[in-house]
């Protein structure tokens, strides 16, 4: 039981830090751990099921300008290895996946708004001295340590200590802590929106994010519809546009 904890808590921290290291190469989604986690556990045609059950529940759960999904990767792994090992099937890693992806997005918000910041300062006055190595060093290693070291000892700890032990250890979080996880979750959602609007901040776009706003928090309209909507903004826009016959050669 201790090689395969330790085994699953490799995959855990893999996938957790697939989009810092390995340029978001999905291997963190629920379809390709549930195999890997299968393998380890010995039982691969569970874990490619219970991983395909998440993968749906999960296959819009991408960060998107200041959107913030609930994490996938180390929730996903654990629930996973937590269905083939008590032998519950898909229905028991779904329940237990949405609560604890939503706790590993919180310890993700922290870790972008601190040890992210404080990283971010750094690099750029390693920059400034043009010391590359230690601006290379901070990048790959504290934000991506940051976020996967903790998920793994996660996913260790609940598979070689059980469920009980862990759910006692997130209940002993103090409440203010909690809150301290809602606040920077908030601030990094205004920081997003921030950087979009300043990546949009363009008379001729701008226009375009503020009707995006505007459908979404005064017309309720949910993000398929918003999409539609700007897709046909798009084919008007395009389609209204004169060129020059020699620019367009």
């Amino acid at each position: 039981m201790l090689v395969q904890a330790a085994l699953v808590a490799i995959v855990a921290f893999l996938a957790s830090v697939d989009e810092q290291l390995f340029g978001a190469s999905m291997m963190g989604r629920p379809l390709f751990t549930g195999m890997l986690v299968g393998a380890i556990m010995g039982d691969v045609a569970t874990g490619v099921t219970v991983g395909a059950a998440l993968e749906a529940m999960f296959m819009g759960s991408i960060m998107v300008g200041s959107a913030v999904p609930p994490e996938v990767y180390a929730s996903s792994t654990l629930s996973i290895a937590i269905a083939i090992n008590a032998g519950t099937g898909a229905g028991s890693a779904v329940a237990l996946a949405l609560p604890l992806s939503v706790f590993l997005q919180m310890w993700r918000n922290f870790c972008y708004a601190v040890p992210g910041s404080w990283a971010g300062a750094q690099i750029q006055a390693a920059i400034e001295a043009r010391n590359l190595k230690k601006a290379n060093l901070l990048h790959l290693a504290v934000v991506p340590l940051s976020l996967g070291l903790p998920s793994a000892l996660l996913v260790f700890a609940s598979l070689y200590f059980g469920a009980d032990g862990i759910n006692s250890a997130l209940n002993a979080i103090p409440q203010v802590v909690l809150d301290g996880f809602n606040v920077a979750a908030g601030v990094l959602s205004c920081v997003g929106l921030a950087l979009l609007i300043k990546i949009m901040s363009n008379n001729k776009i701008l226009p375009y994010l503020f009707l995006g706003f505007i459908a979404v928090v005064y017309l309720q309209m949910d993000v398929i519809g918003v999409a539609v909507a700007g897709l046909c903004f798009a084919l008007i826009a395009v389609s209204n546009m004169k060129f020059d016959e020699e620019e367009d050669f």
